[in-house]
C-alpha cells in the first residue's frame, strides 16, 4: 500500500471521528480526542458518571469500552450510527437504573466483577494452575450465570421515566 493510500485512509478516519465527536457533543458529552486516535467522552447525570474511550481502526470500525462506572467492552461497531445509538442507549438505561434503591450496589457488583476477571487473568498468567481448578472456576462461573437467569425471570422489568 502506498503511502498516499495509507494517508487518505487516515484522514477519512479522522473525519470520521469528527462526526462522531459532534454527535456525541449534540447528546451531551464531553469529548476529548488525541491527535484523531482516541477518543475520550464524558457524560455526568445526577449521581453517574458515564466514561467511554473509543477508536476508530484502519478499517473504519469503531471499537468502544465503557470505563466508568465500570469496565467493559462494548464492542466493535461498523459504523458511526450503530455506535453513537448503542451510547444513546446506554445513557437511556443508566438513568432509568439509576432510579433503584440498589443502583450503588449494581455499580460496585460490577466492579467486582470486573475484580474476579483480573484476579483470574493474574493468576492464570502467573501460575501453573491445574485443569480441574479452571473447571471449578467455569463451575462457578456458570453457577452465577443461572442464578442471574434466575433473578431475570422471577423480577418485574424496571418502568421507563
Amino acid at each position: 500500500m502506498g503511502r498516499h493510500m495509507v494517508d487518505n485512509q487516515m484522514d477519512n478516519v479522522s473525519a470520521n471521528q469528527e462526526e462522531i465527536d459532534m454527535k456525541l457533543t449534540q447528546m451531551g458529552a464531553e469529548v476529548t480526542s488525541l491527535y484523531g486516535i482516541i477518543s475520550f467522552i464524558r457524560f455526568h447525570f445526577d449521581q453517574i458518571e458515564l466514561f467511554y474511550v473509543y477508536n476508530v481502526n484502519s478499517k473504519n470500525q469503531y471499537y468502544l469500552q465503557m470505563v466508568k462506572p465500570y469496565p467493559v467492552g462494548a464492542g466493535v461497531f461498523s459504523n458511526l450510527q450503530e455506535m453513537v445509538q448503542y451510547i444513546g442507549e446506554d445513557i437511556q438505561q443508566f438513568q432509568n437504573a439509576s432510579n433503584s434503591h440498589a443502583f450503588q450496589e449494581f455499580v460496585t457488583a460490577n466492579q467486582d466483577l470486573y475484580q474476579v476477571i483480573q484476579k483470574f487473568k493474574d493468576v492464570y498468567m502467573s501460575r501453573n494452575v491445574p485443569k480441574e481448578k479452571i473447571q471449578r472456576i467455569r463451575e462457578m462461573a456458570g453457577e452465577l450465570c443461572n442464578f442471574l437467569t434466575e433473578i431475570e425471570k422471577t423480577s418485574s422489568p424496571l418502568q421507563e421515566k
